[in-house]
């Protein structure tokens, strides 16, 4: 009878779940059955087995031994699953019913319901993480602290500057697990690499956030501007969540072939990653078209930059996909790497090449503001050659790492 009521109970909150993630339209219906009827019956199944079995069991909740012998009882146990299922229904509930009100976007929402569904206390702490930067990224008033700069700011595009915003507040997290988790894999703490894409993929919705002005409001209104916006936020949501994930389990988010399910994953990974990638030449694009009054030579370091973070970083980034690892040749035993950014010192290793491709549409824009700062009309040319040394550079650290040289020998 308690393995039927478990089985029971089960179903009906993985149909309220269902309800909540995949019928956002039925609010009425899906509030009504989700936070009202299942919680309910959970709850009054609850009750009856308290009232029947609780004065049988042994335990309690004064120490870890009593709580171990409270739920070695089935039915004590039957009891506190339909616990933990009906508050974490209610909670997803709340967050669905929360962020309506908030004015969410429901595809933003979804991985917090996941999450919620799946480790309760996580998804909860993500959605709030999630309204917060949402709230950020769009004021209830035209002045705030900083007077209007972060409001203007924000009003650039909610979405990326939200989905930097969360990523960034994500590191608090990863940041705590970094500093009380003593597991190393392959000589690199284990969460030293969701905190890297947390902070890389933070700045880079941020980057596509502050130039989206100088497109047209005509193309950010349009199928291109949306793609940006919201072709980088799922995909670099995907990578982040499943790169910590792999970390809390000690294995490998890059690379991972290791079972069909791991391959498959890797392969969404890589797709994610050519998707998140391709929204910066769209936004070239856009800001080439757009004739606003902006200094050529800046106007060309943004197109440029934008540009070439496709053409460099998502070009290197198949490669080491197709070569199967980051490094080219044997790492010395003892390798390391550089500090922070963990690039082998006996080996080639094609992540340089590819942080500097990535990072060209942060680096090639702000060298084209400071040129046409002190050289303004003189500046264009002079931004074309830092662009052509930059990309001769990024080749050349690119070969240099394919014949299995080092950036700095030990």
């Amino acid at each position: 009878m308690l393995g039927q009521l478990f089985t029971i109970g089960s179903t009906m909150a993985l149909a309220g779940w269902v309800l909540l993630i995949l019928a956002p339209t039925w609010r009425g219906i899906a509030q009504a059955i989700s936070g009202v009827v299942i919680p309910a019956l959970l709850g009054l199944a609850y009750t009856v087995l308290i009232a029947v079995w609780w004065s049988r069991g042994a335990g309690g909740f004064g120490s870890i031994e009593e709580v171990r012998a409270l739920f070695g009882s089935t039915s004590i146990l039957v009891a506190g699953w339909f616990h933990y299922l009906a508050f974490d229904l209610l909670t997803g509930a709340w967050i669905a019913r929360d962020a309506r009100r908030e004015g969410l976007a429901h595809a933003l929402v979804v991985p917090a319901l996941l999450l919620t569904f799946m480790v309760g206390p996580i998804g909860y702490i993500a959605y709030l993480g999630l309204r917060t930067a949402w709230r950020a990224a769009r004021p209830r008033s035209g002045r705030s602290r900083l007077g209007s700069l972060w409001p203007d700011f924000a009003a650039r595009d909610p979405v990326l500057v939200a989905t930097g915003i969360l990523f960034w507040l994500a590191m608090l997290p990863t940041g705590l697990a970094y500093a009380l988790d003593e597991r190393v894999f392959q000589g690199v703490d284990v969460w030293l690499k969701p905190l890297k894409f947390e902070l890389a993929l933070g700045l880079f919705a941020l980057t596509l956030a502050w130039f989206m002005p100088m497109a047209s409001e005509a193309f950010r209104r349009s199928w291109a501007g949306r793609y940006v916006a919201w072709g980088f936020a799922m995909p670099a949501t995907f990578e982040i969540v499943y790169v910590a994930w792999r970390a809390s389990r000690g294995e490998a988010s890059h690379f991972n072939t290791s079972t069909p399910v791991a391959s498959a994953l890797y392969g969404l990974m890589g797709v994610g990653a050519i998707i998140l990638t391709s929204t910066s030449p769209v936004l070239a694009w856009g800001v080439a078209r757009n004739r606003s009054p902006i200094s050529p030579a800046y106007r060309l370091a943004v197109v440029l930059g934008l540009s070439l973070t496709f053409v460099l970083g998502a070009f290197e980034g198949l490669v080491m996909s197709m070569h199967g690892s980051h490094a080219v040749g044997a790492a010395a035993a003892g390798d390391a790497g550089l500090p922070l950014f963990g690039w082998l010192r006996s080996a080639g290793d094609l992540r340089v090449a590819h942080f500097l491709g990535i990072h060209v549409q942060q680096i090639l824009p702000v060298f084209g503001a400071l040129a046409t700062w002190l050289l303004a009309a003189r500046a264009r040319p002079v931004v074309l050659g830092f662009a052509a040394l930059y990309s001769g550079l990024v080749l050349a650290l690119f070969v240099e790492a394919m014949m299995g040289r080092p950036l700095l020998p030990m």
